[in-house]
Formats: structure tokens, sequence, C-alpha cells
């Protein structure tokens, strides 16, 4: 099982380093894209584009005005995302050489709907591990 998407799996981070096209925009990264894809106004989404890094892109992501159907949707937008961030071969290469492995995005933000925290808090919650399911399809799709 991979549980951290950092060191050697740190390409299955939305935080990863790989330019994402979605809906014709070229991002940065993955996780660009998903802030992006929240927001209502272009302005918030060039913004987003703009963003140095991840992290500022997800913080930015937080205080914009999103989209009334997001939660509906949110978790195909990850998928069609990722999709397209593992259309790269190198990156696709990567993914299928984690074999049959369970992917699940291990963290201490609290984030159980895409992964699953560890902290005291949510260690006894449920964990959705969206993310981890999304990567792991994919992975079958490349396969």
């Amino acid at each position: 099982m991979i549980t951290s998407f950092d060191g050697k799996y740190s390409f299955l981070s939305n935080f990863y380093a790989a330019q994402t096209l979605y809906n014709g925009v070229l991002y940065p990264t993955s996780e660009h894209a998903y802030q992006a894809a929240k927001a209502i106004e272009e302005s918030d989404k060039k913004k987003i584009l703009m963003c140095a890094t991840p992290d500022e892109s997800k913080h930015l992501g937080r205080k914009i005005k999103i989209r009334e159907d997001w939660d509906n949707i949110k978790d195909q937008v990850m998928y069609e995302i990722v999709k397209e961030k593992f259309s790269n071969p190198f990156l696709a290469k990567k993914l299928i050489n984690t074999g049959d492995e369970i992917l699940c995005e291990g963290n201490y933000w609290h984030d159980n709907h895409f992964g699953a925290c560890s902290c005291s808090k949510c260690i006894n919650l449920p964990h959705e591990n969206v993310l981890g399911k999304i990567l792991m399809r994919v992975r079958e799709e490349l396969k």
C-alpha cells in the first residue's frame, strides 16, 4: 500500500509539477486546474492560473465564489484532471509501475474525502480516499 504521495511517489500528488491541460487551458499543476475548475468568475480562474505554487492556488480556491453544483461534480472533475495529467507518457509509466498497490493519499490536513487523514482527530473517521481510487482507476485504464 502506498500511503504517502511524496518522495518516490510525489508524482501521484496534485502538487507535482506536471503541466495539465483542462478546458483548453494549460495549468502548471493538476492542483491549479482543479482549483480553477471550481471558479465561477473567469477573473478568478486567471488568478488561480497565475499562482506561483499549487499551495497558493489551493488557498485562493478556498476564497473564491465556487460553482453551485461543485459538490455534485468535484469527483468527476478530479477524475478528468488526473486522467489528463497521466496522459503524459512518462507519468503514465510511473503510475503503471505502482503495480497493484493500493494508492491512498495519506495526509494530516483533515482531508478524508480525497484522502485519509491520520491525525488523532480524524484517525477513526471514515476515509473515502477518492483521489487514491481515481489514481487506481486511471492506472487500470492505462494498462
